[in-house]
């Protein structure tokens, strides 16, 4: 997914050093992991961590508070906690999370950043996350809407700017007829896009796995998907090319935490257990 940039400067437009952060009770370290830090982030006693607010359910802080919350912030601090670290959390506007790590002003990014090959010319990547582009509706319109065939004709509300509004124009090129295309609305957010659909005005909006998976858990019963999901990608952990020693620490670290249920149970936390990747793979976007 490409964020809307509006939204990225509206939530993030200064950046917070030192983010509060409500955490658990420290796990054990896992010290083959630990053993792998460079010298200097063993010595800090911290993994300085950028973040981009606001994209719940990955990473937000709820109205009028500083603490960090979202599946980003949950998994990062128990990486940091496995490798003996405390995280810290840098927020900074969404164009700036590359300048930040490979200047070495932060160690890594942990965002919902997607890995890609363009990207990995500066940085390597930990993929930890599977998302891609869906279809939803209110369960109102199940029986009408079964299929993505069955949005041809129809109306699909996008988010302004971003790539979803190519995917639904393409996919409505191959899927339907030349006189039943999709009509594709740019409007900004996903409220309004609810909105839309509520009063008949659209038929469906298009969001990223993890926002359908959250919105499902806050309105259990009020939406559901339509077809499969659609460019299947990875959110990676980004660092700098020449950080490896982090890098290796960092995978070590996570698959202990998926041998011991660790990062499946952030996963539950959130409802986004349909997310969790297999393997954790570095630089696994080949294009």
């Amino acid at each position: 997914m490409t964020r809307p940039f509006s939204l990225v400067q509206h939530f993030a437009s200064v950046a917070l050093l030192g983010l509060a952060v409500c955490s658990p009770a420290r796990a054990a370290t896992d010290e083959a992991a630990a053993a792998k830090l460079p010298d200097a982030v063993r010595s800090a006693g911290k993994l300085n961590v950028t973040i981009s607010l606001a994209y719940p359910p990955m990473e937000y802080s709820d109205a009028g508070s500083s603490d960090l919350k979202g599946f980003d912030i949950d998994l990062a601090k128990a990486i940091a906690d496995r490798l003996g670290l405390k995280a810290d959390f840098q927020n900074v506007e969404f164009p700036q999370l590359i300048p930040q790590v490979v200047t070495g002003r932060s160690d890594l990014i942990m965002t919902a950043f997607s890995d890609k090959v363009q990207r990995q010319t500066q940085l390597d990547f930990i993929d930890y996350f599977k998302t891609g582009n869906v279809f939803y509706t209110a369960v109102d319109l199940k029986d009408q809407i079964k299929t993505e065939a069955d949005l041809c004709g129809k109306t699909i509300a996008v988010a302004t700017g971003t790539s979803w509004v190519t995917w639904a124009e393409e996919l409505s090129k191959s899927t339907c007829a030349a006189d039943s295309q999709m009509n594709v609305i740019q409007i900004p957010t996903q409220a309004e896009h609810i909105m839309q659909i509520r009063q008949g005005r659209a038929q469906a909006s298009i969001i990223g796995l993890e926002g359908l998976l959250d919105l499902m858990k806050q309105e259990p019963g009020k939406f559901y998907q339509i077809g499969a999901v659609g460019e299947i990608n990875h959110y990676g952990i980004a660092l700098a090319k020449p950080n490896t020693q982090l890098r290796e620490a960092i995978l070590a670290a996570l698959n202990t935490m998926k041998a011991d249920g660790t990062y499946a149970g952030i996963l539950d936390r959130y409802g986004l257990k349909e997310a969790g990747v297999e393997d954790f793979t570095i630089n696994g976007a080949k294009k």
